[in-house]
C-alpha cells in the first residue's frame, strides 16, 4: 500500500493559556508546592488527503513554549543548558521526520499515551495533560498534545494509506516511507518568568 504524505503543522495561533510548572527542576519548595506559570496554548492540525483523495484536517492543541528550569547547583546532566529559559522552538521550519518513539513515556507527569514523534534533537511532539484544566505538566519545549494522544495518532495513521491497524504501525511506516512532515510556523517566545501565575501542590 502506498504512504500518503502526512503533515503536522505547529501553528501561531494562540487558542488559549496553560499553567505549567518548570522543568527538570520545578522548584517545589519546603511545603511541596510548586510555582506554575501561564504559557500559550496553539492550534496544531494533522493535515493530509483520505481514501478518496480529499483533503482532510485534524485540529488539536498544545504548548510549544514551556518553563525550563535547570539548577546550576545540581544540574540535570541529559540537558546541556543550566539555569532558567523560555525553551521551544520558535523559528519556521520544515522537517522530514526520520525517528519515531514507540514506547516514549513522558518524562513529568503520567500520562498514558505513549509514543514520541522526533522534530529534532530533544525536542519531540508527544502526550501531554488531558485538558487545559489538568495544571502541572511540563517540558523541555517539546510540543505536548492536549487531549487523547491516541486520538492524534489515529488522525495520523488515517491519513497515512495504510490498513487498518495499530497507529503507532502506521506512523512508523509512514517515517521509513519519509511521508511525516513536521512544518513549525515562525512564532515569538513569552516572557514565561513574568507569567507566574500561583503555587500549586501537584
Amino acid at each position: 500500500m502506498t504512504a500518503r504524505q502526512v503533515e503536522i503543522v505547529v501553528t501561531n495561533i494562540a487558542v488559549g493559556n496553560y499553567e505549567a510548572r518548570a522543568y527538570p527542576h520545578d522548584e517545589t519548595d519546603a511545603n511541596g508546592l510548586t510555582p506554575l506559570y501561564r504559557v500559550p496554548v496553539y492550534k496544531i492540525l494533522v493535515k493530509g488527503t483520505d481514501t478518496n483523495n480529499k483533503n482532510k484536517v485534524f485540529e488539536f492543541m498544545a504548548p510549544r513554549f514551556m518553563p525550563y528550569y535547570n539548577n546550576p547547583q545540581r544540574p540535570n546532566s541529559h540537558y546541556t543548558t543550566k539555569g532558567w529559559v523560555n525553551s521551544g522552538l520558535s523559528t519556521a521550519r520544515t522537517v522530514i521526520v526520520s525517528q519515531y518513539k514507540q514506547n516514549y513515556e513522558i518524562q513529568n507527569r503520567y500520562s498514558p499515551g505513549r509514543g514520541a514523534i522526533v522534530v529534532m534533537s530533544t525536542f519531540y511532539i508527544h502526550a501531554g495533560p488531558d485538558s487545559l484544566q489538568d495544571f502541572g505538566f511540563g517540558s523541555a519545549g517539546c510540543i505536548e498534545i492536549i487531549g487523547n494522544y491516541d486520538t492524534f495518532k489515529k488522525a495520523i495513521a488515517e491519513l497515512s494509506g495504510f490498513s487498518p491497524g495499530s497507529p503507532d504501525s502506521a506512523i512508523q511506516q509512514l517515517v521509513n516511507a519519509r511521508k511525516l512532515i513536521v512544518t513549525i510556523q515562525a512564532a515569538t517566545a513569552p516572557n514565561i518568568k513574568a507569567s507566574y501565575t500561583r503555587k500549586a501542590r501537584l
